[in-house]
């Protein structure tokens, strides 16, 4: 049912030699270009790519096609924006044409359209402003009349989130369309924490990466957080030491495990892997994790009253090879966030999933790594139909999310070895 999935680093790229793992090819007329995939998984990222490549196509009016899917039946389909990420690891080829546009003439760019917003009240509220106004424009004008902040707005209209850093025209909002608002929560990922289990005192350099949908938000041993384009990092300094517990050389704390935490950031356009990157070869079996688009659904979850969740998860972490210390930490953690309500649903991420939200490097290479985080959510009652899945897993045996995370538990229980372990997790509002 669930095929073990094992993360890959760039470093790996090596044992790669099929250059379709690699690349697509992009066709526009009779001109083609290699893209890379690493480049182009998310939506976004790939119409800024083959604009450069196609300098004479508008981003707005790119069309991106496929026929090489079974249900193409040998056609070429329009591929969706928000089907790309789910699509684009299946295929080779794409075709980009330009979507047919009417001739009009320019409206000045002072001309100004009334444009009704819908709140997540339902209350309507109308709004003035220009045609060539931006996404940007319209948030700061709905955060000026209705209080809401900027980062906790998500903007729809027809389906579509509109996205900062772009027109309202690219979207083809025009005079007297409706834009939904409703209030995006900030999502944290909880008391992620590392251990290192080293088979004699060393010193270790311990590294974090973040994905820009997300940042820090509390770090122990409290160290500089670095900002890049695609998105934070930190660096730790540790000596280990026989017991298992660390020192940090920047301040002199002596700790059981490296702990961080980051909230998301509502609003952030989706961004390519931080350094290192996912093999392009695992999106054939693995989703990438994307903190704002966090999701527990009917087809990877178990779904039990709260009142049997403790027992569950610390069974669930036996079996992943989690010591007393780290199980007893995790479930006092979650329990209070899992109590608020009479069931919820949860998963474990397959850890290549995970790896390309928050890379972790950790020098020297450890013999083995196993980050377990945990997402979950509430079921209402009356919503149970609706997770037949979920609750028949349930009363399946633990064992099978070593397969779904990709533990190699013999690896971890091996004290020769140099062992590194993460948890953490996150509880997902939508």
């Amino acid at each position: 049912m669930y095929a073990p999935t094992v993360p890959f680093l760039l470093s790996d790229l090596s044992t790669m030699t099929t250059s379709s793992k690699l690349y697509i090819v992009a066709t526009n007329g009779d001109a083609n270009v290699l893209i890379r995939r690493n480049e182009a998984t998310y939506y976004d990222n790939l119409l800024s790519i083959l604009h450069k490549r196609f300098p004479s196509i508008a981003r707005e009016s790119m069309i991106i096609q496929t026929n090489e899917l079974d249900i193409c039946a040998g056609r070429y389909i329009d591929i969706p924006d928000d089907l790309w990420l789910e699509i684009s690891p299946r295929i080779y080829n794409i075709k980009v044409i330009t979507r047919p546009t009417q001739t009009s003439t320019p409206a000045p760019l002072n001309r100004s359209m009334r444009i009704f917003v819908k709140t997540f009240t339902g209350k309507m509220i109308t709004l003035t402003l220009p045609e060539a106004a931006s996404v940007s424009d319209l948030v700061e004008m709905v955060q000026d009349n209705e209080g809401l902040p900027r980062d906790q707005q998500k903007l729809t209209y027809r389906g579509r989130e509109l996205i900062s850093g772009h027109n309202l025209s690219e979207y083809n909002v025009r005079k007297d369309s409706t834009v939904q608002v409703t209030i995006v929560d900030k999502l944290r990922g909880g008391k992620p924490v590392i251990y290192l289990f080293a088979p004699h005192p060393m010193n270790a350099v311990v590294r974090v990466a973040l994905v820009k949908s997300w940042s820090f938000s509390a770090l122990y041993p409290s160290i500089q957080v670095k900002s890049t384009e695609s998105g934070q990092s930190i660096e730790w300094n540790v000596n280990t030491h026989e017991d298992h517990t660390m020192t940090d050389t920047a301040t002199g704390t002596r700790v059981s495990y490296l702990f961080w935490e980051a909230e998301t950031n509502p609003g952030c356009p989706p961004s390519p892997p931080s350094s290192p990157h996912l093999i392009p070869a695992l999106l054939d079996t693995i989703s990438p994790f994307n903190p704002l688009q966090a999701k527990v659904t009917n087809d990877e979850s178990i779904v039990l009253p709260t009142s049997k969740i403790a027992p569950y998860i610390d069974k669930a972490l036996t079996v992943l090879g989690l010591h007393v210390e780290a199980r007893t930490s995790f479930i006092t953690y979650w329990l209070p966030s899992i109590l608020k309500h009479d069931y919820v649903a949860l998963r474990f991420l397959p850890q290549a999933s995970y790896e390309y939200a928050a890379p972790l490097h950790v020098e020297p290479k450890p013999d083995v790594v196993t980050r377990v985080f945990m997402l979950f959510k509430r079921v209402c009652e009356d919503e149970l139909d609706e997770w037949e899945g979920a609750l028949s897993r349930a009363s399946e045996e633990v064992e099978f999310w070593k397969s779904v995370i990709g533990v190699d538990c013999n690896m971890m229980e091996d004290e020769a070895l140099f062992r590194v372990l993460e948890w953490g997790g996150m509880e997902v509002k939508n």
